[in-house]
């Protein structure tokens, strides 16, 4: 019985050893959401699997469902979003922190693709700033567009710039952004909680 192959873009938001040089991956993919899929024998040296499917990478995922999990075949490395930041270690510990909150928050295989773009946009963008102090405007932004495009946040005027181009990354929104560093900050934790994940 052969099972149908799915192509697609994935984030590694993390993984776990299994047995025998194996690893558990969690991902946040475009065409299918989140899920967890096995990976055979990828802790080994020979492995051609490892080095797209590390944590915090950006890969193109070919893979099978089985009876009880999806199984990865292929990777194609994008990008290590990690070696991008070139020892940036606050701009990584904010990565780390979003992809956390995508692990916590994500609900199963359901499609989000403007979130999945969003998020991939906002990692670009990171990469790529020059001024540190930027970093913590750049994860305001990208927290209220995860929990405004996971349905956890209602619109608000004051963040209305910031969740109306999901899409849209450039110095100014940032910095404005660290305006309304305050309450910005106690909205998304008020959101969290009432999230009870």
């Amino acid at each position: 019985m052969s099972y149908p192959l799915y192509h697609t873009d994935a984030l590694v938001l993390g993984s776990a050893p299994a047995s025998e040089g194996s690893r558990t991956i969690s991902f946040f993919t475009r065409e299918l959401g989140f899920l967890t899929a096995s990976a055979q024998s990828v802790r080994e040296e020979r492995s051609k699997l490892r080095y797209g499917l590390q944590d915090f990478s950006h890969s193109e995922i070919a893979l099978v469902r089985g009876k009880e999990f999806w199984r990865i075949t292929h990777v194609s490395l994008f990008e290590n979003i990690f070696q991008e930041l070139k020892g940036d270690r606050k701009a990584a510990r904010m990565i780390g922190r979003i992809f956390s909150l995508l692990k916590r928050l994500l609900a199963g295989e359901e499609k989000n693709e403007p979130l999945f773009v969003a998020v991939l946009e906002g990692l670009h963008y990171v990469a790529q700033v020059k001024d540190t102090h930027l970093v913590d405007g750049v994860e305001i932004v990208l927290v209220l567009r995860v929990l405004y495009l996971l349905g956890y946040l209602a619109p608000r005027g004051e963040f209305d710039p910031f969740l109306s181009h999901s899409d849209l990354w450039n110095d100014s929104l940032i910095s404005n952004a660290l305006l309304f560093r305050t309450i910005a900050i106690s909205e998304i934790n008020n959101s969290l909680r009432e999230t009870q994940l």
